[in-house]
């Protein structure tokens, strides 16, 4: 998909006004073979009532407000400004809101990714859902969540083996460790400008296929999480200068979004989705707890986490608590 010219809007599935986001889905006609996911599973398809009865696949717009440039003579805000809306002044105050001109290839205002085509999974995953705290116990791990993860199709991952196997994304590689059992490689995450150090965001993908989720992490796995920390934290202050050692976030999400090991890094002020109380579990403290508390951590802690009630996991989790054990 190069274009959305044919896009046609149905609803906004969510918004952020904090974070300057908005989530919106849609149709574009149907092109060969797109009705069936590299994930594995059919899209959700639906036929137009126009009187042309085009076949039309889900798309889902992810859109967001970019951060300002480096501002100087060549790339000054204010030069964009084609009108000022006053909204109110008060003694040497005033507020105003401004009509931005069309910007340049080198200053996008806007940053998008384009999922196409969208399954129902995708739609539900992106709606706007309550979220709630819920504690996912060993037992309740083991018995009902651990075989809904592995009943997942590989496929659904395809686009994490692409980038190990060296077929997409090389051009982004900022650091690749080939050793199967301690490499990963580094890359900026899609949800960075790549140009805004504040709010730096990578994402270190581990080489192994047999880690799946912090859960599955015990003391075998420490040099691979120390050899990843330690080449991060060497990189990052070298690579982007201006961003110190101790400016450097590393944490992992639980649940992640896939299930394939990686973690996050960010700068320490970013504010990113996934980086609160909840959801992020520190690099630093996941390899302390299996270091110096218990080898097997992670396989007999009861985890509490915020999760989209929409999510199959809280699904499971409610149901295994509500039914005969």
């Amino acid at each position: 998909m190069h274009s959305l010219s044919n896009f046609v809007f149905i609803r906004v599935l969510n918004e952020d006004p904090i974070l300057k986001t908005l989530t919106l889905l849609g149709t574009v006609p149907v092109t060969t073979n797109a009705a069936t996911t590299s994930e594995g599973d059919v899209a959700a398809v639906v036929t137009t009532t126009d009187d042309k009865n085009k076949e039309v696949q889900s798309v889902i717009l992810l859109i967001e407000k970019t951060h300002f440039a480096t501002q100087s003579a060549e790339s000054d805000i204010t030069r964009r400004i084609s009108e000022l809306l006053s909204t109110g002044s008060n003694d040497i105050y005033h507020w105003w809101n401004a009509i931005i001109l069309e910007g340049k290839a080198h200053d996008p205002d806007l940053k998008m990714t384009v999922i196409s085509p969208a399954t129902e999974a995708h739609i539900s995953k992106y709606s706007r859902q309550e979220r709630k705290m819920i504690t996912e116990t060993a037992e309740v791990y083991h018995k009902a969540i651990l075989p809904w993860i592995e009943s997942q199709p590989k496929s659904r991952i395809q686009w994490v083996y692409n980038i190990l196997e060296g077929l997409k994304e090389q051009d982004n590689i900022l650091l690749r460790d080939n050793d199967p059992d301690t490499g990963f490689i580094v890359l900026p995450d899609s949800k960075w400008d790549k140009r805004t150090l504040s709010s730096l965001y990578l994402l270190a993908i581990s080489m192994r296929s047999d880690i799946r989720s912090l859960r599955d992490l015990k003391t075998e796995h420490l040099p691979m999480l120390k050899n990843l920390r330690d080449k991060i934290m060497a990189l990052v202050p070298v690579r982007f200068s201006g961003v110190a050692s101790d400016e450097v976030r590393l944490f992992v999400h639980y649940h992640p979004s896939y299930y394939h090991f990686h973690v996050h890094v960010t700068h320490v002020t970013a504010q990113v989705p996934g980086s609160t109380v909840g959801q992020s579990h520190l690099l630093d403290t996941i390899i302390d707890n299996i270091e110096n508390i218990d080898p097997d951590y992670y396989r007999k802690a009861s985890i509490r986490f915020a999760l989209g009630v929409n999510h199959p996991v809280y699904n499971l989790i409610q149901d295994f608590q509500s039914g005969p054990q």
